[in-house]
């Protein structure tokens, strides 16, 4: 059985037959088949199926894990570590505080697990805590607490309390980073987001926290370090010191001006400068859009493209700017122009979307004729009827509201 599973496993040409090999490695085989299901485990379509047959086949099954956990990515790494319940090893736990959340969006799926048997707590709680660990228990912490994750998960861990007083005691007493500022951050918001709202009404310990968490977050060191990172260089201390002000209710607009001067085609800038822009500032945003990005070149005409891929980068910030120009009646016209010549359907449908969504005396006088010619030209028809009935709509001077 066990000569069978491997053959399987290693020969297999369809993903069910690997599948047959490790279901039947997991019934009979032994130490030495560790290395090929740690292989195949670190493709999450085997991760499932390898942590059940190294659960069930190695001497030590934990530890098997573990490797497999330090190799993988994504789903497969979930799976892993969550099969790490119940382990005692010292190197294990450590290593669940220390490194195995990656800021992976998918880390909240595993954070309890982590939490729980690595003792976030009690690593928490030591007198001396080094930056790894301190920094590793940080992004669990942010995994816990994430209110935008499949679920933050903190208030049902039993320790919670003394874990989040920990990182707060040890962030003040080692110094606020910015990886450090991001974690409070997201501490903060699911401190004060539904989730935690009852915990902080009735229990003074939660209460306490937070409070204590408010303070850090708004105290003048967090503000010196989102300051200094606005200042950097380095692109990605840039943009995450440019989300902990938007948060924080730092201005950042003129920096970020400053900043696609010279990054043009850096999404999260171009999101950053547009998402909720007050009117105050679109007329900035929209003069630098038109007159960084290339145009020109974003005019293509129409296809069925929706625009997925790292060749629509350019398009996707177009797509970006022009998806929130409705709450900016009359500004970005020559965007949105742009934007219902362009090759991906998005980009054309978001166009729309804004265009209704302006009071007719806001819109340029040429618009339906924009409009009737790409709906012409509209290769995908439901959108070239919605853009006819737009251009209707504008002849008549009728509302969409």
């Amino acid at each position: 059985m066990r000569q069978l599973g491997r053959w399987f496993a290693t020969h297999g040409e369809h993903p069910n037959a690997v599948r047959f090999g490790i279901l039947l490695l997991g019934m009979a085989g032994t130490d030495d088949d560790s290395a090929v299901l740690r292989t195949l485990g670190t493709s999450w379509a085997f991760s499932t199926e390898v942590c059940e047959a190294l659960a069930r086949s190695q001497t030590d099954p934990h530890r098997a894990l573990f490797e497999l956990a330090r190799r993988a990515e994504g789903w497969a790494r979930v799976d892993a570590v969550r099969r790490l319940e119940g382990t005692s090893d010292p190197e294990i736990r450590e290593w669940l505080i220390r490194e195995s959340c990656t800021g992976d969006v998918l880390d909240g799926y595993f954070a309890p697990t982590a939490a729980r048997v690595g003792d976030l707590a009690g690593v928490l709680a030591r007198e001396a805590v080094d930056e790894t660990t301190l920094d590793g228990a940080g992004r669990l912490l942010e995994a816990l607490t994430d209110v935008d994750g499949p679920g933050p998960a903190l208030a049902s861990y039993d320790d919670a309390v003394r874990a989040l007083n920990g990182y707060l005691l040890h962030s003040t007493a080692q110094g606020i980073t910015l990886p450090r500022l991001w974690s409070l951050l997201s501490i903060y918001q699911f401190l004060n987001a539904p989730t935690a709202s009852a915990l902080c009404r009735d229990h003074l310990a939660w209460r306490r926290v937070r409070y204590r968490c408010a303070e850090l977050v708004a105290g003048p060191a967090s503000r010196s370090v989102v300051l200094a990172g606005l200042a950097d260089e380095e692109p990605t201390t840039f943009r995450r010191a440019a989300w902990a002000a938007d948060l924080m209710d730092i201005p950042v607009r003129p920096a970020l001006l400053r900043r696609v001067e010279s990054e043009p085609h850096d999404s999260a800038i171009w999101f950053l400068l547009i998402d909720d822009c007050p009117n105050e500032d679109i007329a900035a945003v929209v003069e630098a859009a038109a007159r960084l990005l290339p145009l020109q070149d974003l005019r293509t005409g129409p296809t069925t493209e929706l625009g997925l891929g790292t060749e629509f980068e350019i398009d996707g910030i177009l797509d970006i700017i022009v998806s929130r120009l409705d709450k900016h009646p009359g500004h970005g016209w020559e965007l949105m122009e742009t934007a219902l010549n362009n090759r991906t359907s998005r980009n054309r449908r978001m166009a729309l979307r804004a265009l209704e969504g302006w009071p007719t005396e806001c819109v340029p006088p040429a618009a339906r004729r924009v409009l009737l010619a790409a709906a012409a030209r509209e290769p995908v028809p439901e959108l070239s009827a919605e853009m006819t009935r737009e251009a209707r709509r504008l002849q008549t001077g009728e509302s969409t509201g």
